[in-house]
């Protein structure tokens, strides 16, 4: 072994002149102290001092591990009480136990904030000198005076240690009051969440004075207290959780419940609906009353204890109880019986439900053949009273409810209809015999009723002939037959009346409808047996004519059926010609895919024959075809036109004297400049305008721009104020009510005298509006507008419109100035004119005037003025030949004749 160092190395240190002192340990921590006398082996005390330092700081390492120990089964048995204990109190009487092993704390209490952190509770509590823990504070920190030592700890919020002194000093500081006994000293820690949030305090305390709490004690409290303060909020989120858990399973527990009963009365509503609805067939079946009731009884056993049934019926008349139906225990076929006062006759005097139930310890207990529960229902048949309906039971466990009154009433309804059926059929089989014969009379009659009808139907009760239902029907037929056999080929004939109406307005309806039965038969002579004829309605007839290969064989019938108009018909005495205007079509597959189109393009063809003067017939071809669908283009375009002021012109026509050969008059004529198809004659236009109804728009365009031009004219000295404005009006006018104020505000606009506009009316507006026509034209001359009437001599009853309507002017048709130089008819027809109108104080105009004989011949003949291409063409304002004009009445005076 090598030397020990020397005493200074050693540690050795003299503290007295013969006494040396060793420190056991280190100078930083030193575990005690070795002395001995100088110069007494002072080596081997050194050594041996050496040895007491290692064996005492092993000691003390020892008894520091045991109690690093001791803390770290602490504070594991703390975590487990968090995780195992029941609640908060059972946590922390065992928290208590475990805590008395780090240190003296037989005087140890917890408190706690509620969540709101309103109310101080002591959940915990144990003291030596108190055993009853404090009363709540249900006002945190105090609602009057002083907080108390627990309450003034949370509102510091830090660890607190405190002597009896210093109590008393806060105490008379007005700090906190005192409850209880003082300890000697008193240790505290706020309890803080993760939040930061105060939520109580855990609190030691000693009452004796020698027992102070020193810094392991302290850092022992101030440990414990952290982990108390984890363990208390995990038990508190562990007892939220649990008591969420427990309102979540207790709802779902009630769910669950309700569920099950709701399935339940689902699977008992859907058992009953079963059941009803069985109920239902068999009362709607045609089984006797006892088979009826047996099946009844065997659905309510289903539902309800009914082993026990009666069906019991009340004849009023006999005042006697029945019983249809009965099955029991110990009742079997009762025998009628007059009313007494039993559970029945309750149920028929009141008629109501009734439920009865035997009381425990009655008299009936002792009779089994009293029943024990019992229910019955009134049996109405409609509002009548018939019975009832009743089960009973006999056992004590058995009771009847309003569930089974309800179910018992809808069986109860069943059977009063039943019998009520049964009732019916009674009935109905007294009234079958008498019914059965006067069955048989009135069939044959009603058969030739329904035939009548049919026929009535089918057939126009005028002319007797098929009506436009059974021409649809055969047409239709014929095309389908035509689709599968082409060599069905067949046209469709569409034949329209000229001037029917002029035929009623003059000699009445009764007139017209015999016209159109003569009209019915004569077309009828003229058709073959196969071929199919209807008349439409009014004066139209439309013929299928069969077995047509080519439009030829059409167009020979057509030539056929007008001709056959062209004989006079006899009416009321009275000789009258009618004509017709036909139109054809011939059935094609390339073109037409619907039978109805045949008739829509066979009456297209009839119109367009209208629009060539009547009178004849039109073979409908591939350019109608497309003059329709131009027609279209052309109706709109004639929209866009009326808006723009360039594309229709006014044409304006002299109108001279005949005697001087000054200028009387202008007739303004339409003309349409297309600015793609040019120059389009009126012949065109007019007829869609009138028909689509665009003609009242173009007539008063036409009179504003002729009004303004002629007021030009007047203010610019070109004419004199005695020059007239003729133009044509159309009959669609009549219907206008504004058109009398219109005229008279442009004739004023314009400062137009009166007598200077002079409207020209066709006899077909006359024809069409008789009686509108005499009102409107009234209210136009006591305006000062003149009224003509154009193509004078061309219709049937010009002299009925002379008598009727009151014209100021006359124009003679071109028809009869054509020929009037050259033959006599003409000149006799033209002369009769003038002699009338000079009668009827009329002026009259002669239109067409295109040669100087016919000038001549006018003259001779003394008509007073004239018009036509001999002395100006139409022509616009700006073209007009002012010279030509003025030098008419020389160019007259040297044409009269010597």
């Amino acid at each position: 072994m090598s030397a020990l160092p020397v005493p200074q190395q050693a540690g050795f240190t003299p503290c007295h002149e013969d006494i040396a002192c060793q420190v056991l340990g280190t100078s930083a921590e030193p575990l005690g102290w070795l002395f001995w006398q100088q110069g007494r082996a002072d080596a081997l005390t050194s050594r041996l001092a050496l040895l007491l330092s290692g064996h005492l700081a092993s000691a003390s390492l020892g008894s520091e591990l045991s109690a690093a120990r001791l803390t770290h089964q602490t504070l594991l048995d703390i975590n487990d009480l968090a995780n195992n204990a029941r609640s908060v109190e059972h946590f922390l009487q065992c928290l208590h136990q475990v805590l008395l092993r780090l240190m003296p704390a037989d005087n140890f209490y917890v408190a706690l904030l509620n969540d709101a952190g309103s109310a101080l509770r002591y959940p915990y509590f144990a003291d030596l000198r108190e055993s009853v823990p404090p009363q709540p504070d249900e006002h945190f920190p105090c609602r009057d005076g002083l907080p108390s030592l627990t309450a003034w700890l949370c509102q510091q919020r830090v660890f607190t240690l405190l002597s009896a002194a210093d109590i008393r000093r806060l105490c008379r500081h007005g700090e906190l009051q005192l409850n209880g006994e003082l300890p000697a000293w008193w240790m505290g820690m706020p309890l803080v969440d993760e939040a930061g949030q105060v939520r109580g305090a855990v609190v030691v305390q000693s009452y004796d004075e020698s027992a102070t709490f020193d810094d392991g004690a302290q850092a022992t409290f101030l440990f414990i207290a952290h982990h108390i303060a984890g363990a208390l909020a995990r038990l508190s989120y562990r007892s939220e959780l649990e008591h969420k858990v427990w309102l979540r399973t207790a709802e779902l527990e009630g769910i669950n419940t309700r569920l099950r009963a709701e399935v339940a009365e689902r699977q008992r509503s859907e058992q009953l609906q079963s059941v009803l609805f069985r109920i239902g067939d068999i009362s709607n079946t045609s089984l006797s009353m006892e088979a009826f009731f047996v099946g009844l009884h065997r659905l309510l056993l289903e539902f309800i204890d009914a082993g026990n049934c009666l069906v019991c019926l009340y004849d009023a008349s006999r005042d006697e109880l029945s019983f249809p139906y009965c099955s029991d225990l110990y009742l079997s076929e009762p025998a009628p019986r007059r009313p007494g006062s039993g559970l029945l006759e309750q149920v028929l005097h009141s008629g109501r439900p009734l439920l009865y139930s035997a009381a425990a310890g009655s008299d009936d207990d002792g009779d089994a053949t009293r029943p024990l529960s019992w229910l019955g229902v009134p049996l109405y048949s409609g509002d009548v009273l018939r019975g009832v309906l009743a089960v009973q039971s006999y056992q004590r466990g058995v009771h009847y409810d309003f569930r089974d009154q309800e179910l018992l009433e809808f069986v109860a309804n069943h059977i009063g209809s039943a019998l009520s059926r049964v009732q019916a059929l009674d009935d109905l089989q007294r009234a079958y015999a008498d019914l059965e014969q006067r069955v048989l009379e009135r069939t044959n009659q009603l058969d030739a009723v329904n035939a009548q009808l049919h026929h009535d139907s089918l057939h126009d009760p005028l002319t007797k002939l098929p009506n436009r239902s059974y021409f649809s029907r055969v047409l239709k037929r014929s095309w389908d037959q035509f689709q599968l056999e082409p060599a069905q080929r067949f046209a469709v004939m569409f034949i329209d009346l000229d001037r029917f109406k002029l035929v009623n307005d003059t000699l009445g309806h009764l007139a017209g409808d015999r016209l159109l039965a003569e009209a019915g038969q004569r077309i009828r002579g003229c058709l073959g047996y196969s071929d199919f004829l209807a008349r439409l309605g009014g004066d139209e007839f439309a013929v299928l004519l069969g077995g047509i290969d080519a439009l030829d064989c059409c167009e020979r019938l057509a030539q056929t059926m007008v001709a056959e108009f062209e004989r006079p018909i006899m009416l009321s005495g009275r000789e009258l010609f009618i004509t017709v205007s036909v139109g054809l079509v011939l059935a094609d597959k390339e073109h037409y895919s619907r039978a109805e189109d045949l008739l829509r393009d066979a009456d297209h063809a009839m119109y367009r024959t209208k629009q060539r003067g009547r009178h004849g017939y039109t073979l409908f071809n591939h350019e109608l075809r497309r003059d329709q669908a131009d027609q279209l283009a052309l109706e709109a375009e004639l929209r866009h036109a009326l808006e723009n002021q360039q594309e229709l012109v006014p044409y304006y026509q002299a109108i001279v004297d005949s005697d001087s050969g000054a200028l009387a008059g202008f007739e303004t004529l339409v003309r349409w400049h297309h600015p793609q198809r040019g120059l389009i004659p009126p012949g065109v236009f007019l007829p869609m305008a009138e028909e689509s109804g665009l003609i009242l728009k173009v007539d008063r365009y036409m009179i504003e721009h002729a009004c303004r031009q002629l007021s030009e004219w007047y203010r610019s000295g070109r004419i004199a104020h005695e020059v007239c404005l003729h133009i044509n009006l159309s009959s669609a006018h009549f219907h206008d009510a504004g058109l009398v104020d219109w005229l008279r505000q442009l004739m004023q606009r314009h400062a137009l005298p009166p007598g200077t506009l002079h409207l020209e009316i066709t006899e077909s507006a006359l024809i069409d509006v008789p009686d509108v026509a005499i009102a409107v034209m009234r209210q136009l001359k006591e305006h000062g507008i003149c009224l003509a009437l154009d193509d004078f001599g061309t219709g049937y009853s010009a002299l009925s419109y002379l008598h009727r309507y009151h014209f100021d002017v006359l124009k003679i048709d071109q028809a009869f100035v054509r020929e009037i130089h050259c033959h006599q008819e003409s000149a006799a027809i033209v002369r009769a004119i003038l002699a009338l109108a000079a009668a009827l104080g009329l002026e009259v105009v002669a239109e067409g005037v295109e040669t100087l004989q016919q000038v001549q011949a006018l003259r001779q003949l003394g008509c007073p003025r004239l018009q036509g291409y001999y002395f100006a063409r139409p022509a616009p304002a700006a073209e007009l030949d002012w010279a030509r004009l003025a030098g008419m009445p020389q160019e007259l005076a040297c044409a009269a004749p010597a």
